[in-house]
């Protein structure tokens, strides 16, 4: 039975790997585009720059003002990407680029006051804190994009996928319906400050948080959440985990030198009934979810650019994009 079992999984990913290869060679007929789009929320008096991959379409009419999808659909299938702290979406390209070329467009969320794209002088270090204020942004996005599309044709938002590296993980889990608690933070960090750089950022005061962040951020627009070595696990309602409906995929490091599993990632996954969980048993680091640079930059005293050793960004990165597929598909 089990010898069955194996092979029947083996025939299922080769399958999901053909069907991904028919679709990366009909889309890599079109050329692969990135774009900014700049939204503001007046209720909220923020600014949301948003970046956009995408296939281009060249069938499009000449004089439109919308930009030319290439697609076989009426509707576009999207994808909706949240960064981590103080980052930006465009260390995300890595992810972005494939899933543009299957097919998909591509939404990401550079989160102002972290994000470096609205310039540095924005940056604030409590932003980091505000983490209710990233998924409103998305669900202000998703609003815009759902009154009038930037392409010839609509997006499929009532089907979005929600996909967010270390604190943008815990973004799409609050989008599918986690809810925090920051009073947690002062609990766990007492034990755990050690070995959960996290704590760091809940080192100072903690902001108050306000009516609508105290209140479930949940988007049923959201269909499916992935989140890529998730933050905040130390400060989800365990309760509000357990009713997440959204088809849920999460990757967890084994070794991790950020984020310790069994507070972050595993704490999800144990929570949030049906969720699947890859954990990468090796020496990766938390900032292998990140495009691959050579910046001499260390957050927290971790290296931003560079792995451990035996440790290979691309090919890590090339295992998350197969299993990824293979959750979508």
């Amino acid at each position: 039975m089990k010898i069955l079992a194996k092979t029947l999984s083996t025939v299922i990913t080769l399958t999901l790997v053909l069907l991904h290869g028919a679709a990366l060679h009909a889309s890599s007929q079109s050329k692969l585009v990135s774009h900014e789009i700049d939204f503001y929320d007046q209720d909220r008096q923020r600014p949301i720059k948003v970046t956009i991959w995408y296939p281009q379409g060249n069938s499009c009419e000449a004089n439109s003002s919308s930009r030319c999808l290439a697609t076989n659909s009426n509707k576009a299938k999207l994808v909706v990407l949240s960064h981590g702290a103080m980052g930006s979406v465009r260390s995300m390209n890595w992810l972005a680029y494939p899933l543009a070329a299957n097919g998909y467009v591509v939404a990401g969320i550079n989160h102002y006051g972290e994000s470096w794209v609205y310039g540095r002088e924005n940056i604030q270090a409590q932003a980091a804190l505000k983490l209710w204020e990233r998924p409103l942004d998305i669900s202000f996005t998703l609003d815009q994009f759902q009154k009038q599309s930037p392409f010839q044709i609509p997006l499929d938002i009532e089907n979005t996928t929600a996909i967010g590296f270390s604190s943008g993980g815990s973004t799409v889990l609050s989008l599918a319906g986690a809810r925090y608690e920051f009073e947690q933070a002062r609990i766990h960090c007492q034990k755990a400050a050690k070995v959960d750089l996290s704590c760091r950022y809940t080192q100072d005061d903690l902001p108050e948080l306000p009516e609508r962040a105290k209140q479930t951020l949940k988007d049923n627009r959201i269909k499916q959440v992935i989140a890529l070595d998730p933050a905040a696990g130390h400060i989800s309602n365990a309760e509000s985990l357990a009713k997440i409906t959204a088809k849920t995929l999460i990757f967890g490091l084994a070794n991790g030198d950020f984020l310790p599993l069994q507070y972050h990632a595993g704490f999800y996954h144990e929570h949030i009934k049906n969720s699947q969980l890859y954990r990468f048993e090796g020496n990766e680091g938390h900032f292998v979810f990140q495009d691959s640079c050579e910046l001499d930059i260390n957050v927290h005293g971790i290296a931003l650019c560079r792995d451990k050793k035996g440790v290979d960004r691309k090919k890590v990165q090339q295992v998350a994009l197969s299993k990824i597929f293979e959750f979508l598909y």
